[in-house]
């Protein structure tokens, strides 16, 4: 027997587990210290994984946030002391965001942002009776997650001490396919297939809550401390699920040509259950005149994914056996130099550089182990237009594995990339949303 893997769509062949590969990257700039958001807020920076966060933004400073992202991946695997491998790249839009700064206290973000995807290829060969027979098992689709955001300030003590509490409500829609197939060698054998679409829409919701004090040492440097955590509940989102296993030959080994219908159900209506997701953020950095220098932060997050399953399972389908999850990240960045307004600096030593490393104990498992997923980030923020604005091009790198061939047999190596724009109105000229006094 042998083993072959290949991603001839937009994935990985992991995305064959649950609703697929679950989409990490939050935004570009966040990418870049892997992910380590849940105790911050920054004006120049929407940050959708804590709601709390929206509180931050400044009056009249709207901020528009996209971006795309990757993946170029190795995957290799050991069977029968056959190793056998194939590579994978995609490339599509991460995020629309939109926050808007409502009052002194009161933000808003809206946004679009894939939640999974699927588009795997996963196949194996065996001998019977002198012929060769395939197992063949794709997947494709893609869950979205639309949603809106409040944050507010119930404490606010200018930059001496903040309370902030916000919630995020999102509808997650989409469609997801997933066939199975055994096909013969001979071209006078009937084939089969079975394909499974299921149609996903539902309510999620997410809250947040973030704490911030600034302490000023003995040398009046100002040095502060953030504190967050956020809570996903765990919805029970509806299905519509479509069934349907026939026989087919091919003409001529490549037109497919069906025969019979086996068995077919329509619109089956279930639920899908979707774990709850906990995370707890600390930060700690020094400012200088109202901005960061440098900032680090450590996060844990955890998503008990043992418990997914669907209600309505046809008579073949299984559900890969899942694990719970777990993540601690620890993030870094620093901006060299504060003074924008000197056009002496270059734009390199005005940017934020930022560094990250993450553990992952991933929901994947292969012969009952959890995969163990490790990886580390670097990024780059650089300011654009002028020294009085927000608008930024921000640059989001992941280099990291997922199994281990030795340990698990199997292995993915790969790299993850976000190019983003944030675009905001110059503070000094423009005002979005401004209602004006005089024409």
């Amino acid at each position: 027997m042998s083993y072959s893997w290949s991603q001839p769509m937009n994935t990985s062949p992991f995305s064959r587990y649950g609703v697929g590969e679950i989409n990490v990257i939050q935004s570009s700039h966040y990418l870049g210290w892997s992910n380590v958001s849940c105790a911050f807020s920054d004006p120049q920076f929407l940050n959708i994984s804590n709601p709390a966060s929206y509180a931050g933004l400044i009056k009249h400073s709207p901020l528009f946030d996209v971006s795309l992202s990757g993946k170029s991946a190795l995957y290799r695997s050991d069977y029968n002391d056959t190793i056998t491998s194939s590579s994978g790249f995609n490339l599509g839009l991460n995020n629309m965001y939109l926050g808007l700064p409502v009052t002194k206290n009161w933000g808003l973000v809206i946004g679009i942002t894939p939640y999974s995807s699927q588009g795997y290829e996963v196949s194996n060969s065996f001998m019977l009776d002198s012929s060769n027979v395939t197992n063949r098992y794709t997947g494709d689709g893609t869950v979205n997650k639309l949603f809106i955001g409040n944050g507010f300030n119930v404490l606010n003590k200018g930059d001496s001490s903040k309370l902030s509490i916000g919630l995020n409500a999102a509808y997650l829609f989409g469609n997801l396919e997933n066939n199975s197939s055994v096909i013969f060698e001979s071209t006078n054998a009937y084939n089969s297939r079975i394909q499974n679409r299921t149609m996903i829409s539902g309510w999620n919701f997410d809250a947040g809550i973030q704490y911030y004090k600034r302490f000023r040492t003995a040398n009046k440097t100002k040095l502060y401390l953030r504190l967050g955590a956020t809570y996903s509940l765990n919805p029970q989102v509806n299905t519509k699920s479509d069934f349907f296993a026939y026989s087919f030959v091919y003409n001529f080994g490549v037109q497919e040509i069906p025969k019979d219908t086996l068995e077919f159900g329509e619109d089956l209506s279930g639920t899908v259950y979707i774990p709850e997701k906990m995370c707890f953020g600390l930060g700690f950095g020094k400012n200088k005149n109202d901005q960061k220098v440098w900032d680090c932060g450590l996060q844990y997050e955890r998503t008990d994914w043992s418990n997914f399953h669907y209600s309505v399972l046809f008579s073949n389908q299984t559900v890969l056996q899942m694990a719970q999850s777990s993540t601690i990240a620890f993030g870094y960045r620093i901006t060299p130099t504060l003074d924008w307004s000197n056009s002496n600096k270059s734009v390199f030593s005005k940017s934020t550089y930022s560094l990250g490393l993450h553990s992952t104990q991933s929901s994947v498992m292969v012969n009952d182990t959890s995969l163990q997923n490790y990886g580390i980030n670097f990024g780059i923020s650089l300011p654009l237009l002028s020294s009085r604005s927000f608008s930024r091009v921000n640059i989001g790198l992941e280099f990291g594995r997922l199994g281990e061939l030795n340990k698990n047999r199997i292995e993915e190596n790969y790299i993850k990339f976000a190019l983003g724009f944030t675009m905001a109105p110059d503070t000094r000229y423009d005002r979005w949303f401004r209602k004006r006094k005089y024409d």
